[in-house]
């Protein structure tokens, strides 16, 4: 009997912590769930809307950061007008909302500031102060000052479009996994204080520059190794790897460009419909040419022991 009792005290026990812990995670989720960081510091950046300005803010737009392939992903309400979808996966439940980046004043940007809307691009943060919750600023924050400018002149220049939606809301369970990463890392990041300019096109860290606000990283992972794609269907393949030892020997920079225009290695592989190739090969010559520079130029992954 006493063997008995101390089992069940020791049941017990690991019960109560496990509660413990579980409950700690969802007090977690729920304070780090749109943080509010009113007093941050806004940086000043003025809209670039001269023609020049807003062309290389479309093509920004467009091709290189995709914007498209979350704001526009409901073409029946315009062009960047944002999007709305109720999710029930399990003991996940939300409301998942992608603002309207067209500058009608009620329903999307035309009530923000130039430095508002920079902000927002680069740290994650809404006019208000509150942190967003699924967006790409951990890799847009490298932007230059001139190129968010750009990208800002031309959202202010597209037909705004009236689409009221609801709010980003989300369970308990949602909250915990967004805290904890499940969905990838915080869209909130350091303020950024400092003038960013773009490096010069003909250098390799262009390259590493389009990489980035490409989110790249997102599937191919930080290391561009690849793996597994995060948040992916099941039976989709994994990322490949993009470093100099990869899927990528052998190919040559007419290679890699042809591939992201067709959609078709020189293998005559066609690439997955998660690798958006269709948008970003919209991007230049010029550019793919920088991406793959930068991509041979990557060390090799170290073998683990």
């Amino acid at each position: 009997m006493k063997v008995l009792k101390w089992i069940a005290i020791g049941i017990g026990g690991l019960l109560g912590v496990v509660i413990l812990v579980a409950a700690g995670l969802l007090f977690y989720g729920q304070i780090r769930w749109k943080p509010v960081l009113a007093n941050r510091p806004l940086r000043e950046i003025t809209a670039d809307t001269s023609p020049a300005g807003i062309a290389r803010g479309e093509y920004l737009v467009r091709s290189v950061a995709a914007c498209g392939d979350c704001h526009g992903r409901d073409p029946e309400k315009g062009w960047l007008a944002g999007y709305s979808e109720e999710v029930n996966a399990g003991a996940i439940q939300a409301v998942i909302t992608i603002p309207n980046l067209t500058p009608d004043v009620e329903t999307g940007l035309g009530g923000w500031s130039d430095a508002e809307i920079a902000r927002a691009i680069r740290e994650g943060i809404d006019k208000d102060g509150v942190g967003l919750v699924i967006m790409p600023a951990f890799n847009l924050r490298y932007l230059s000052d001139a190129d968010v400018a750009a990208i800002i002149g031309y959202l202010r220049s597209i037909e705004p479009v009236y689409n009221p939606m609801p709010s980003f809301t989300a369970n308990a369970v949602a909250k915990t996994m967004v805290a904890l990463g499940a969905f990838g890392p915080s869209p909130v990041g350091e303020p950024i204080l400092a003038e960013q300019r773009t490096p010069p096109v003909d250098s390799p860290a262009y390259g590493e520059y389009l990489v980035h606000i490409a989110s790249c990283r997102d599937c191919h992972g930080f290391d561009y190794t690849g793996g597994a794609v995060p948040l992916a269907e099941p039976g989709t393949p994994p990322a490949p790897n993009l470093t100099r030892t990869g899927q990528l020997v052998g190919w040559s920079e007419a290679d890699f460009i042809n591939t992201l225009r067709t959609g078709v290695t020189p293998s005559g592989r066609e690439l997955n419909e998660v690798m958006p190739w269709k948008i970003y090969g919209q991007m230049d010559d010029k550019d793919l040419a920088a991406i793959f520079r930068y991509l041979q130029s990557l060390p090799a992954p170290v073998a683990s022991q």
